[in-house]
């Protein structure tokens, strides 16, 4: 109407940038960890979805710290280091996925995954510092035998999928990061799902919050409001003035990753509300803890509960994953006859990601109908005790800095 050029939505980034990435990036600043802020030596690697996130975090990590290598000669360290029980992305496509493509999926991935603290790998019996003695150890033998093929390590400080939201010991995880960087292995955190405030820890990352030493964080799916297809990225902490004094690129990108001026528009709107939206998290926390513990207490270790913030959830506690699948189908059925709709994870269970500002007496209502799903379903599999996975051996308040076994 006035005669002028609109704002075009979205622009080719070989053509150039929206403006709104200036805000998005300026909106940034205050929610990294004090170290990098101070250094002022961070840089954005934008992207559109979790899993090409992951790969351009690798690609930075790689440039950084080798910088001078030739990663595609024989024997070179290029080999990303994946947990036993994670998830990055396609499991065709991504670091860690086995298939159809198998474990060293698109040539990323080390053939052999280093040991986590889930509850697959914990013997029966097994108190809780025993079991995270036996795993660094087994890290470090790790480490030992296959460190000069290993380019980065990958970490979740809060599992996605692949374990139900369950977060890791924060004291272990900074072990096994510190030991991997002394070996001179960059390390990635990968908070596309906990990370931007989600986790309820106080801070946006929990890399911050526990104090890990990590060189790059991913972040995701909050960023877009949501939607796992409209904004993504990796933050390298440090590093940047590198890749601009060698004139160096990322090189993991496409035409439309941070091309979104709405997309960008809605991811700065939502860091410089962040501080505000805290209390909202600590709500939804609140309303969802003592669901979740109740369950599991009543399921008597056929459902492992655990989570923290707005990122919770539920595990069916049975060794053999055929069992946890036909129990995914029986919940399934009985979700929908009580017209609630959990993600249901393909490990065997189920997981809460919450909105920031849900309502906390309607979710408290819709989780503890799916809360009593899942006893039903436990209940109806009539699993013998002896055939259920080993819990922690003591329990932890919710939201505390360690896997919430109930």
């Amino acid at each position: 109407e006035a005669g002028e050029p609109a704002e075009a939505l979205s622009v080719h980034t070989s053509a150039g940038v929206p403006p709104q990435l200036a805000r998005f990036l300026d909106a940034w600043e205050p929610h990294l960890p004090p170290a990098a802020r101070a250094k002022g030596d961070w840089c954005v690697n934008l992207q559109a979805e979790g899993a090409s996130a992951v790969h351009a975090a690798v690609d930075m990590a790689l440039q950084v710290s080798q910088s001078s290598a030739d990663l595609n000669r024989p024997g070179a360290r290029n080999r990303v280091a994946c947990g036993a029980s994670s998830y990055h992305g396609p499991a065709s496509t991504s670091p860690g996925g086995g298939t159809p493509l198998g474990a060293v999926a698109k040539g990323l991935t080390h053939p052999v995954r280093y040991p986590v603290p889930s509850p697959f790998l914990r013997r029966r019996g097994e108190e809780d510092a025993a079991f995270h003695a036996r795993l660094f150890a087994d890290f470090t033998t790790y480490l030992d035998t296959y460190a000069d093929e290993i380019g980065v390590l990958l970490v979740e400080p809060q599992w996605g999928s692949s374990v139900a939201a369950m977060p890791w010991p924060a004291e272990l995880l900074q072990a096994y990061c510190a030991e991997a960087k002394s070996r001179g292995i960059p390390v990635v955190a990968d908070e596309i799902m906990c990370g931007i405030g989600r986790h309820g820890q106080g801070a946006c990352f929990l890399t911050e919050c526990w104090d890990l030493d990590v060189d790059i964080i991913t972040f995701g799916k909050a960023i877009g409001g949501g939607a796992g297809n409209l904004l993504s990225g990796a933050i390298l902490l440090e590093g940047a003035a590198d890749f601009r004094e060698a004139s160096r690129t990322a090189f993991q990108s496409h035409t439309y990753a941070g091309s979104s001026a709405r997309a960008l528009a809605n991811g700065a709107n939502l860091l410089e509300r962040l501080p505000e939206l805290a209390a909202n998290v600590r709500d939804v926390h609140d309303a969802v803890s003592p669901i979740m513990a109740d369950l599991a207490a009543r399921s008597d270790g056929a459902v492992f509960a655990h989570g923290q913030g707005a990122l919770w959830g539920g595990l069916f506690a049975h060794e053999d994953a055929a069992a946890r699948t036909a129990a995914n189908l029986a919940f399934k059925k009985k979700c929908a006859e009580r017209s609630v709709l959990p993600y249901f994870v393909p490990v065997g269970g189920f997981m809460l990601t919450p909105r920031y500002d849900d309502e906390p007496e309607l979710l408290a209502a819709a989780v503890a109908d799916v809360a009593e799903a899942a006893l039903e379903t436990a209940r109806d599999m009539g699993w013998a005790k002896t055939r259920l996975l080993p819990s922690a051996s003591h329990t932890s308040a919710p939201g505390t800095q360690t896997p919430v076994f109930f």
